[in-house]
This record gives structure tokens, sequence and C-alpha cells, in this order.
């Protein structure tokens, strides 16, 4: 099920009490599908796929996309360590980078992440395949 399906934009000014993704605006192509559906009571440990990739227009976030991934589930009221999240390259042959968070320190209620990044393997690439060709009604 789509949850969201198009561009995803940020002006790099801070709004309330947290930081901008970026201090400089960006925009980048997001879809997020919803993939929970409990087979025999068993629910997966990550329903979501968070699928995004950059469109050229102003600041990236490959060197840090925790800031980009709080905001996303901030906004589409999502728990980021029950998301996979998918970086896609389409001008390198569909390639596609799984982004592992794990959090590394507290402060309050709030978790600091730190990011991981791997290229995603053939099963997940099946998977995340499969979804979009039914996110997109194929």
């Amino acid at each position: 099920m789509a949850i969201f399906n198009g561009r995803y934009s940020w002006d790099g000014k801070k709004k309330d009490s947290g930081p901008p993704i970026a201090w400089f605006p960006g925009t980048y192509n997001l879809k997020i599908i919803d993939c929970s559906n409990p087979v025999g009571g068993v629910e997966q440990l990550k329903p979501y796929i968070c699928l995004f990739s950059e469109t050229g227009e102003g600041q990236s976030i490959y060197a840090n996309p925790e800031k980009f991934a709080k905001q996303i589930c901030h906004d589409f009221s999502l728990n980021i360590e029950r998301v996979l999240w998918v970086e896609e390259f389409p001008d390198d042959d569909k390639r596609y980078d799984i982004v592992l968070f794990s959090r590394s320190g507290r402060l309050g209620s709030s978790y600091f992440y730190k990011a991981k990044r791997r290229p995603a393997l053939e099963k997940e690439i099946h998977m995340i395949r499969k979804q979009l060709a039914a996110f997109e009604g194929k």
C-alpha cells in the first residue's frame, strides 16, 4: 500500500526545536510503501520500505542520512528502526543501497543513530522490485 509517492523537499531553515535535514535546501524522490501484511499472525520486523533517490536539486544527504530519516519518520509517523531504508541509484543500473541505522547514543528521550551502508542483497532486490511493481500497479 502506498503511503507516499512524490518529491520530498526541505528549505534548509530551522523551524522548531530540531535542526533541518541539511542547512541548504534539497529535494529527493521518495516512495514509502506499507508492506505489513501479517501472514499467520507473524508481523514483519521492517513492515515499511522507504525508497529515496537524489533529484540533483539542492543538498545531498548521502553522507549523513540520519536527519533525513528522522524527519521522514516524524512526518509519516514511522519508527526509524522498523523501516527498510533504501537509496536508489537509477543511473547506476538500478543499484540499491540499504541504509542501516543503529542507536549510538541518547539524550533525554531522543536517540542518536549512526548510519551504515551496504549493497542490497539479491533477495532484498527481488522484494523491493516486487513491492515497487505492486506500488506502481504493474
